[in-house]
């Protein structure tokens, strides 16, 4: 599981000795296309690392219907709600097609993080510029859901 944490974006770079580490509280999944990798509200267990296929993320706007704004692709980390308190999911995950994952243990991570500051401090940089990503990436969904600049746009109730 070391090569396959070292041929990520995220995981360059780290010695050795953290990736034989973080690999012993790692476990591989597959999931086919449709099956949920987690659900909105899930308790956090895991933080998912994609190796091959595709997982779409969002949120189920109605019974049976899904809005997916976020796919990850391999290389991407998703359930990062397994690192971050409360450790609750705030959306769903669903493989688009087939998906290996790489699962790593959210509470052996966060230990592991714990008793490693400077490993740690490195790994929560790294996942604060993913989130800064994606909140970029939202932000840019966002305007193009905006009125041209001439109109004024949505106003809340008063």
């Amino acid at each position: 599981m070391i090569e396959e944490l070292k041929r990520t974006s995220f995981f360059s770079g780290f010695d050795e000795q953290a990736l034989a580490d973080i690999a012993t509280f790692c476990r591989k999944l597959v999931f086919e296309p449709g099956q949920r990798v987690f659900d909105r509200e899930d308790e956090g267990r895991d933080v998912f690392l994609v190796l091959k296929g595709r997982v779409r993320q969002g949120y189920e706007v109605s019974p049976g219907a899904d809005v997916f704004f976020n796919t990850a692709e391999p290389g991407a980390l998703i359930g990062l709600n397994a690192l971050i308190p409360p450790r609750v999911h705030n959306m769903k995950a669903t493989a688009s097609e087939k998906a290996e994952v790489l699962a790593i243990d959210g509470d052996r991570l966060l230990g592991y993080l714990e008793v490693n500051p400077r490993f740690g401090f490195m790994f929560m940089e790294r996942i604060a510029r993913v989130l800064m990503h994606r909140l970029n990436n939202c932000r840019l969904q966002v305007i193009h859901l905006m009125p041209p600049a001439d109109e004024d746009g949505p106003t809340l109730p008063t």
